[in-house]
C-alpha cells in the first residue's frame, strides 16, 4: 500500500491547452475542460498519484505539486485474490509472482496480477490500482503488458503516449527469427530461460 500525499495542480493562467500532460499521464488523471477554443488541463483528484510526469513535461510550467488535504491510499493486497489465479497469470507472463515489476514503486508481479483479477484491463487501470508505472513511467510497461496478455487481455492502443504497442522479449521472438540469426544465440538463450522462468517451454 502506498500513501500519496500530493496532487498535481494546474495554473489555468499559464496552461496553454497543449495536451502534453494529458497524453503522458499514466493514470489518465488529466482531462481538457472549459471552452472548446481554449481548453485547460484539469486533474481528477482520485486518479492523480503525484508521479510528477506532468510537471516535468509541461512546456508552460503550468503544473505544480501541492499537498493533498486528505492522503490517497493506492495498492492491491495480493492475499485478497486466490493464489492460483495470480500464479496462472504470472506463469503465462513468464514472471515470478514475487518479482518486482516496477522498480520505481517496487510493485510486484503478484500485485499487478491481483489488480487484473479485480478488474484492471489496461496499463492505465493497473497504474491506478497499484501505482506501477507512476515513477519513471517507462521501464515497467513491457512486464505490465505481458501480465495483461497473460490474463488473456488484448490491448488496443494507449490513450496518448503512455506506451507504444508491445515490446519484443525472448518469449515472443518468432521461431523463424531464432533460426535466421544463430550468431545472436537467441535459441540458446530461450532454452536456458525456459528452464528458469515460469511458463518456460510454452
Amino acid at each position: 500500500m502506498r500513501i500519496v500525499r500530493q496532487i498535481a495542480v494546474v495554473d489555468t493562467k499559464l496552461c496553454t491547452g497543449c495536451e502534453s500532460c494529458k497524453k503522458l499521464c499514466p493514470t489518465v488523471a488529466i482531462a481538457m475542460t472549459g471552452a472548446k477554443r481554449k481548453p485547460k488541463a484539469s486533474i481528477e483528484e482520485q486518479a492523480c498519484v503525484a508521479c510528477g510526469i506532468c510537471t516535468a513535461r509541461c512546456p508552460a510550467d503550468a503544473i505544480t505539486m501541492a499537498p493533498r488535504s486528505v492522503p490517497l491510499a493506492i495498492g492491491v493486497n495480493a492475499a485478497d485474490v486466490p493464489a492460483e489465479k495470480i500464479a496462472a497469470i504470472c506463469h503465462a507472463a513468464h514472471l515470478f509472482p514475487d518479482q518486482i515489476v516496477c522498480g520505481c514503486t517496487r510493485v510486484q508481479a503478484k500485485e499487478i496480477a491481483a489488480a487484473i483479477v479485480l478488474g484492471a484491463r489496461t496499463p492505465e487501470d493497473v497504474a491506478r490500482k497499484t501505482g506501477a508505472r507512476t515513477g519513471c513511467g517507462v521501464l515497467c510497461i513491457s512486464a505490465v503488458i505481458r501480465l495483461l496478455r497473460g490474463a488473456g487481455i488484448e490491448l488496443d492502443k494507449a490513450p496518448g503516449y503512455q506506451w507504444y504497442g508491445s515490446s519484443v522479449s525472448i518469449w515472443n521472438v518468432p521461431p523463424n527469427v531464432l533460426r535466421k540469426y544463430p550468431e545472436y544465440y537467441l535459441a540458446q538463450d530461450r532454452e536456458v530461460l525456459d528452464k528458469i522462468f515460469p511458463g518456460g517451454g510454452k
